[in-house]
């Protein structure tokens, strides 16, 4: 089966994921190496490489250096709730203080952003962006962002609020990824670029645009934890 058009190792993840959850590919079972994989496929070893490493961060797969790739679980592993820190009641809860908060704190970094604030943002969307380039989900990257937007605010108990709970977030950003990764919902490049618009209407000092790109982020990742039986409406 040959594979061709963009996203091309989103189409190979999608095709495994397939095999996995059909049965066809059960846990244990030892993956072809990269290069007969690419060669199935008609696509590049960095393809499939993006693809296995897809499906690691969703807990399907498991690369052991050395020893190839092997069948991890029939299910995706999308939040972990195996440390009782997160509870599906507390990820609600979690998303209903960002809601509130945060779309206040874009307001307010909007109005009182300095120089330096703007340059810990853009930092953070630069790690963000290699992250993602790399393979990886970015959420450490992510919650940087947005905690430099709450300290943008100038308001300092906003800021500690978030700060206290950023573990918690981060978890959350983490579970969330893996949703958009396994569901299709939402590509890491489209996240992304929510994340720049924030930037730039904080940069612009448009108190109205940083609150709406901000409201829509938010309104988005509950959408896709409502479709997910994550959260309720």
């Amino acid at each position: 089966m040959k594979i061709s058009n963009q996203k091309i190792y989103e189409q190979i993840a999608d095709i495994l994921i397939e095999k996995i959850e059909s049965g066809e590919l059960n846990t244990g079972d030892k993956l072809p190496s990269i290069q007969k994989l690419a060669e199935e496929y008609g696509v590049s070893n960095a393809s499939i490489r993006e693809a296995l490493n897809a499906l690691r961060m969703i807990g399907l797969v498991e690369i052991k250096h050395g020893f190839g790739t092997f069948i991890k679980s029939q299910h995706p592993q999308l939040f972990d709730y195996s440390s009782q820190t997160l509870t599906k009641k507390r990820v609600q809860e979690i998303l209903e203080l960002r809601e509130v908060v945060e779309v206040s704190t874009a307001q307010f970094a909007s109005m009182r952003r300095t120089y330096q604030d703007i340059q810990t943002m853009e930092e953070a969307l630069c790690e963000m962006e290699k992250a993602i380039k790399a393979g990886e989900s970015g959420e450490e990257a992510d919650l940087k962002f947005h905690l430099a937007i709450a300290k943008a605010s100038r308001n300092q108990l906003l800021y500690e609020l978030l700060n206290n709970i950023a573990d918690l977030i981060q978890q959350t950003m983490k579970g969330t990824r893996k949703i958009y990764i396994y569901s299709r919902q939402k590509t890491m490049k489209k996240l992304l670029d929510e994340h720049v618009q924030i930037l730039d209407a904080i940069k612009a000092q448009d108190e109205i645009e940083a609150t709406s790109t901000m409201t829509i982020h938010l309104a988005e990742i509950r959408q896709t934890l409502v479709d997910n039986f994550i959260v309720e409406k």
